[in-house]
């Protein structure tokens, strides 16, 4: 068996999956995931799959994977070559190439997606093909709470929230920025985005009439997607109590701003539902940050119409995937709502694509005399 090679088939195998900044957590994940695949004997990411999430994470640690398994094999044969092991270079060198021609066959199945490409240009994917892809998905989504929670739930929570009893609640900054602007949890937190180091979420009072919310979206895949920053300008002397509030906040700070951030996601998470516990008692859901979210984006989808507005209020990249989140149906219209920003704007098309198709009708045949 020539090493040299199979050392060399391994490499442009690895070679197929473009190099890309991910994180040790993720990477450990992906590699993880991998063995189990390996193990079960099956490197095909849709073989068991009922979910798209579930086909996502493993076509992913297919491909991030399988570049680690590879490279390790390469540096084994290659450190055996080096220390003048011939025997137990040949030996790495049979796993070696039993694991490309097995991971090489999986690639063909499922191409790596090439450098730069956007997964929203290519075609259908596996699953989508699958018979599994007719399983209606989201049926678990806090979307769909909104159809059961009583008329004007978020005032009845506010209203929970800014009570005596609730007079030292740590969370009321963070619950106001929720009903406001629909951010996800994560997006409180400090950290790195890839517009750059975020303190959490950043409230202004650029005048007595308006109050800006600005955030980063922390879903972005590396910076691919999202809109980068996206900024939500509300007058708060029209708008709802949370935006009074905030702006009462700002006012008393020396440069008329504000940081409202979280250490821990999962504790306002936690911290949000025991309140709406104790406001709505028996109800049968739970009210949770993300029925907060579908809430607000409901609300904007009633007051500027689904499309470009209601994404960057979302922090999406795309109009398309607002329509996972709260229905019109549900929303009301908001008053005080000035404008709403992103520093990328999102695709358009799917809306207004939608909205001309909902316009045809079908030509009625004339009647015969």
């Amino acid at each position: 068996m020539n090493v040299l090679e199979v050392v060399r088939k391994a490499q442009a195998c690895c070679a197929r999956v473009p190099d890309r900044q991910l994180s040790d957590r993720t990477l450990q994940n992906y590699k993880k995931t991998f063995l189990r695949m390996w193990e079960e004997g099956s490197l095909d990411p849709l073989t068991g799959c009922k979910a798209r999430d579930t086909y996502n994470n493993r076509r992913a640690a297919l491909h991030s994977g399988a570049k680690l398994y590879l490279q390790e094999r390469i540096d084994r044969c290659m450190a055996a070559g080096d220390a003048g092991d011939a025997a137990a270079a040949i030996r790495h060198a049979r796993e070696l190439d039993h694991a490309v021609e097995q991971i090489e066959k999986a690639f063909d199945l499922e191409p790596p997606l090439p450098a730069g490409a956007s997964p929203f240009e290519l075609p259908p994917s596996r699953f989508r093909q699958a018979e599994t892809a007719d399983r209606k998905r989201g049926l678990n989504s806090k979307k769909h709470d909104l159809g059961r929670v009583p008329e004007g739930w978020d005032v009845i929570l506010w209203d929970t929230a800014t009570s005596e009893a609730y007079e030292s609640w740590p969370w009321r900054e963070a619950l106001a920025v929720h009903m406001l602007a629909g951010v996800r949890p994560e997006e409180l937190v400090p950290g790195m985005r890839p517009a750059g180091w975020s303190p959490g979420v950043l409230v202004e009072l650029r005048s007595e009439r308006c109050l800006a919310i600005t955030f980063m979206p922390s879903k972005s895949h590396r910076g691919l997607f999202g809109t980068g920053i996206t900024t939500i300008c509300i007058d708060p002397t029209i708008a709802s109590r949370p935006a009074a509030f905030l702006a009462v906040l700002c006012r008393l700070s020396a440069n008329h701003r504000i940081v409202v951030s979280i250490a821990s996601k999962d504790a306002v998470r936690k911290a949000i539902n025991r309140l709406g516990g104790d406001a709505f008692g028996e109800l049968t859901v739970s009210i949770a940050a993300n029925t907060i979210r579908h809430q607000v984006l409901a609300d904007l989808k009633v007051t500027f119409g689904a499309g470009e507005i209601v994404a960057t209020a979302a922090g999406h990249s795309t109009e398309r995937t607002q329509a996972r989140y709260g229905a019109v149906q549900h929303g009301r219209v908001l008053v005080g709502y000035i404008s709403i920003t992103g520093l990328r704007p999102p695709r358009r098309g799917n809306v207004e694509r939608a909205r001309q198709l909902g316009q045809r009708r079908p030509r009625r045949k004339k009647k015969q005399d």
